[in-house]
């Protein structure tokens, strides 16, 4: 892709941990190579970040706790407490690594912009240290800011490190825009201080189909249910694969679960007298393939398969494991979108019950549509690359408008 007269820009993309902070950054990352920007990726190394397609990627050695196999054992957690976390989580070791790692980014290769996840606290600070803007992506759906007030210290310890000045009211966590892709019922502008611009839910596109989307779209059954626990905190599930698919099993669906990353589809059976006709296990397929056939998700809460069933108007059970699922969990029940149990202690009848229930009552699908229709008016990617671009860069000018004229590799 080429580019004249106008200068293209050079954009780091940043995220601190897992598959989840990642995602939401993707569809930014691909509209800016669309638009002739060179584009660099710097995270943690593991595979999803090699299948990014992305030529510039600067793998981090993080260790993930989702880098385990198996399911491992579930963790009680404090529904009251689970986004006081954020210090635990995502300062320390994690973000004065990325604040070396993505400072040096960002000098050698004359970084114009960083876009970085809610979290990436390592990478703002570096790009402050930098003088490059910042733009944040958040990563949670829905949740209060609460978890910033038990950050405070540890942000201006992190600021101290790299020589900057206090930042008393964490002006530097909203950057010089927010990216925010959910609505503001879900994330009101009053959580963030400066420019918020919002973003409609974008799906990557794929060359060619998923087997295991085609094959949940055909079929003779009535009704299609997917199951899935993410990708992190699939791996501290215990034995909830097993009671979902116990529960689901007994429906008159086209059931399709998901282990996601570092769980072996194998260990999840459907069980010979269901046989495999109707059941299907897979590591992994695009949901977005999977939404618009779905008529009930059952999953963990987590943010990025929230967002994706509410934009394509599809009613959930929830069964947080920690983290923004407990608030995303609630905000689905609020609006009507869906039901929350307990993961820990919900049985397989339990769960068969309320599913059956949100099945036969048209009242969830039409809640999760009027969702789904508030998503689907939020601007497209491409009117947030455009206010990207508007942005002072490091060199103290904003990007001019540019043409595509001749070849420029990335």
């Amino acid at each position: 892709m080429t580019t004249s007269p106008g200068r293209p820009l050079h954009i780091v993309f940043s995220f601190p941990r897992g598959r989840g902070h990642l995602a939401p950054l993707l569809p930014i990352a691909r509209q800016a190579e669309a638009a002739g920007h060179r584009t660099a990726l710097i995270g943690a190394r593991e595979p999803v970040l090699e299948q990014t397609g992305f030529t510039r990627l600067c793998p981090r050695d993080i260790q993930l706790p989702s880098s385990t196999d198996g399911t491992g054992a579930m963790r009680s957690f404090d529904s009251k407490r689970v986004l006081q976390k954020v210090e635990e989580v995502f300062l320390g070791t994690a973000a004065y690594g990325a604040l070396i790692d993505v400072h040096q980014l960002l000098t050698d290769w004359a970084a114009d912009i960083l876009v970085c996840s809610e979290f990436d606290f390592g990478a703002m600070t570096a790009a402050e240290e930098a003088g490059v803007p910042c733009v944040v992506v958040t990563a949670f759906a829905t949740a209060s800011n609460s978890w910033k007030d038990s950050i405070r210290v540890p942000i201006q310890q992190l600021r101290f490190a790299a020589g900057l000045a206090p930042d008393p009211h964490l002006a530097m966590l909203d950057g010089a825009l927010t990216v925010v892709p959910a609505t503001a019922s879900m994330r009101p502008d009053t959580d963030f201080q400066g420019p918020v611009m919002r973003l409609r839910p974008t799906p990557l596109e794929t060359t060619t189909p998923h087997p295991a989307a085609e094959w949940f779209r055909d079929g003779d059954e009535t009704l299609r249910i997917y199951v899935t626990l993410g990708t992190e905190f699939n791996t501290s599930s215990g034995d909830l694969f097993s009671r979902l698919l116990q529960a689901v099993a007994e429906l008159p669906a086209r059931i399709l679960v998901t282990t996601g990353p570092w769980v072996d589809p194998g260990t999840i059976e459907p069980g010979e007298r269901h046989g495999p006709s109707r059941i299907r296990v897979e590591q992994y397929v695009p949901q977005a393939e999977l939404m618009q056939h779905a008529d009930l998700v059952v999953n963990h809460g987590g943010s990025g398969s929230v967002v994706g069933a509410l934009h394509a108007g599809v009613p959930m059970v929830v069964l947080p494991l920690d983290a923004d699922q407990v608030p995303n969990g609630d905000f689905i029940e609020a609006a009507g979108a869906g039901a929350v149990l307990i993961a820990e202690t919900a049985t397989p009848t339990e769960i068969r019950t309320t599913a059956r229930h949100i099945l036969s009552t048209p009242g969830y699908r039409s809640a999760a549509r009027a969702i789904g229709g508030q998503l689907s008016s939020l601007p497209t990617v491409g009117e947030v690359m455009t206010a990207i671009e508007g942005l002072p860069t490091s060199s103290g000018h904003q990007s001019p408008a540019f043409e595509v004229t001749e070849t420029m590799q990335p």
